[in-house]
Order: C-alpha cells, then sequence, then structure tokens
C-alpha cells in the first residue's frame, strides 16, 4: 500500500515543479524572442537563433501543458491518504 502512496507523492512533486517550470520557460522564451526581434531589426543574424530557440521552446512547453495531469490524482489516489483509503479506492475499481 505504500509504494501508491510514495508514486502519488513523487507524482504530486513533479506535478508542483512542472507549474512552476512551464510558466516560468514561456516568460522567457517571450523575452528570447523580444530579444531576438530586437536583433533582426538591427540586422544582427543572431536574432534569428533567439527566435529559433525561443519558438521551439514556446512549443515545448505548450505540449507541456496539454500533458500536464498527475495520473494518480484522477483516479483518487492522493498522497496525503492513508494507506486502508487507498486500499478502498482500489477495491471499489
Amino acid at each position: 500500500m505504500n509504494d501508491f502512496q510514495t508514486e502519488a507523492k513523487k507524482a504530486e512533486s513533479w506535478q508542483a515543479l512542472l507549474a512552476f517550470l512551464i510558466p516560468l520557460t514561456l516568460f522567457l522564451a517571450c523575452i528570447g524572442a523580444a530579444a531576438g526581434s530586437f536583433l533582426i531589426y538591427h540586422h544582427e543574424s543572431l536574432g534569428w537563433i533567439f527566435l529559433i530557440v525561443s519558438g521551439v521552446t514556446i512549443i515545448l512547453d505548450f505540449i507541456g501543458l496539454i500533458r500536464f495531469q498527475n495520473k494518480l490524482r484522477a483516479k483518487g489516489v492522493f498522497a496525503s491518504e492513508e494507506a486502508t483509503d487507498i486500499k478502498d479506492n482500489s477495491e471499489q475499481s
């Protein structure tokens, strides 16, 4: 029963980390896109690299947002529950 609980704790910590990192990387990608646009405006070829890296980062962040789900929480398994509660939930399924 502790296996479910430790797995739920791990999934919950990953979800909390992603909830912080996705907006942070989107913000940094927007700054990179602005820097790339500024460099392209001033005829610097390095600006294209900034825009490409920012575009890839933004696409990957939206993919991460789409896949952002704690599957154990969706099944009703929480890290803070007692082991007996988890057993009751698994018997009902």
